[in-house]
């Protein structure tokens, strides 16, 4: 009879930190990509100008709507601010926990994780709850 072979093979299991996955094609990782098309092209038949400046005018396009809609997100920011300042001394009301309205006014205008609430009493209400507005 033989003698069964043990492998050790524990070490090839090691856990490793997790890593975070970008979503999203940045610049870096573009260029990277695109250098490594350049450098295993077929000499043959390398890349023709217009796959490359086609593809750099995509990437272009691209930074340039995220860079258009982080200004958007600013300005919806900002309008929430100024709708939120323009509540400051009058008399809201919105639902409470318990589903009945509760009545206050407006103190202060803060903004919690980007999302602008205005603090009635000691407690901070999204915008989005405020059922009515009431001048002083």
């Amino acid at each position: 009879m033989a003698n069964p072979i043990q492998i050790d093979n524990s070490h090839r299991y090691e856990s490793r930190p997790d890593r975070e996955i970008k979503r999203e094609l940045d610049q870096d990782a573009f260029l990277k990509i695109l250098f490594a098309q350049l450098a295993n092209q077929d000499p043959t038949q390398p890349m023709q100008d217009r796959e490359f400046i086609a593809q750099m005018a995509q990437f272009s396009s691209l930074e340039q709507m995220n860079k258009v809609a982080t200004a958007n997100l600013l300005v919806v920011q900002m309008s929430a601010v100024s709708l939120g300042s323009s509540m400051l001394g009058k008399t809201v009301s919105y639902p409470g926990a318990d589903g009945k309205a509760v009545t206050g006014v407006v103190a202060a205008v803060k903004m919690v994780e980007g999302v602008v609430k205005v603090q009635v009493g000691e407690e901070l209400v999204d915008l989005a709850a405020i059922e009515t507005i009431k001048a002083e």
